[in-house]
């Protein structure tokens, strides 16, 4: 049994007994040794996907397909199924021109714009959490694989706001069960805050991963529990991140949590007692003068500053109140 596996088994155990209100508080402290005993091995050959140029050609038949069809020839889900496989293929792929400019933008188009059947869009949101999508090469030191890991989520997100804004749902009860096992798992142990690359583009997962976090936050059909759970996967994750987010990535967690917080205050609770915990861990632990110490401490008041930018009439009292009284280190 590998790690990731395990880590999967515990994380199903962990969500099953929240859903049957038999954890609240421990939540954090069960995921706390999963996130901390990742040890990421060094990188292994990542597999990018072929017939780019292929994909790419393809691409540009449909879009001068659709620029050309006016209103009276449009023709909604005229995308084949061959096709859009190999499209969403180069989601991996480390090129922005296959990936970003490529695929991405051309799936959205597709979603917004209804070039895909009711068929299509499930299949394409259970292609997009699939294992090998969302967790290539996760266990290793950040490496090309991150592409596709974050923008497998950019498109899941375009997906659940396309079913959230759309008359008929794609998106059954068994695939968003399986998309939250999924989410949460890369929301505890994704560990690439890499922002943009030269040469490359974007990596991004944090704020790909914040707009789907905000989007299943929203579903009413979501169960409070799973959301909760949700919301301890990425505190846990941030407790332990010793790397640094600089491109805007923090304030977009910081508004899904507080978006949630708002919701209910079950939700104000947790989050509030995230941030305690958060705080324990730095000011109870011995402080070890190296680069992974002071990073966690930066990333901490980097979060906690966020929420004070939000603002008082934003942020629910006991979270703001708390913020304002402990943003500094020691205070």
């Amino acid at each position: 049994m590998n790690s990731l596996t395990r880590i999967k088994m515990s994380m199903g155990q962990i969500r099953l007994k929240t859903q049957k209100g038999l954890i609240f508080e421990s939540l954090g402290d069960l995921m706390l040794p999963l996130r901390k005993n990742l040890a990421l091995s060094e990188v292994t050959p990542v597999m990018l996907p072929d017939d780019s140029q292929d994909a790419l050609t393809i691409i540009e038949k449909y879009q001068d397909l659709w620029a050309h069809n006016d209103e009276h020839h449009f023709v909604k889900n005229d995308l084949s199924n061959s096709d859009l496989q190999l499209i969403v293929k180069q989601l991996a792929s480390p090129n922005e021109k296959y990936r970003d400019t490529g695929a991405f933008f051309f799936l959205s188009m597709a979603i917004q714009n209804d070039h895909l059947s009711q068929e299509q869009l499930a299949w394409l949101t259970a292609e997009v959490i699939k294992d090998d999508a969302l967790f290539s090469h996760l266990m290793e030191k950040p490496n090309n694989a991150s592409f596709g890991r974050s923008y497998h989520l950019a498109i899941l997100w375009m997906l659940l706001v396309k079913n959230r804004t759309s008359t008929l749902s794609f998106i059954s009860e068994q695939l968003l069960d399986r998309m939250v096992d999924q989410v949460a798992l890369i929301s505890l142990m994704e560990h690439d805050t890499r922002g943009f690359i030269d040469g490359k583009g974007w990596v991004h997962i944090f704020t790909h991963l914040a707009n789907v976090l905000n989007e299943l936050f929203m579903l009413p059909n979501l169960q409070r529990a799973d959301k909760v759970y949700l919301t301890a996967t990425i505190m846990t994750n941030f407790r332990l991140l010793d790397t640094p987010l600089t491109m805007g990535e923090v304030g977009k967690i910081v508004d899904a949590l507080i978006n949630l917080a708002q919701k209910n205050q079950l939700y104000a609770d947790y989050i509030l007692l995230s941030l305690k915990l958060w705080r324990q861990d730095i000011v109870n632990e011995p402080f070890i003068q190296n680069r992974s110490r002071w990073q966690q401490m930066y990333n901490r008041m980097d979060f906690f500053h966020e929420i004070i930018v939000a603002g008082a009439d934003q942020v629910p009292k006991s979270i703001f109140e708390y913020v304002l009284t402990t943003k500094n280190y020691l205070s």
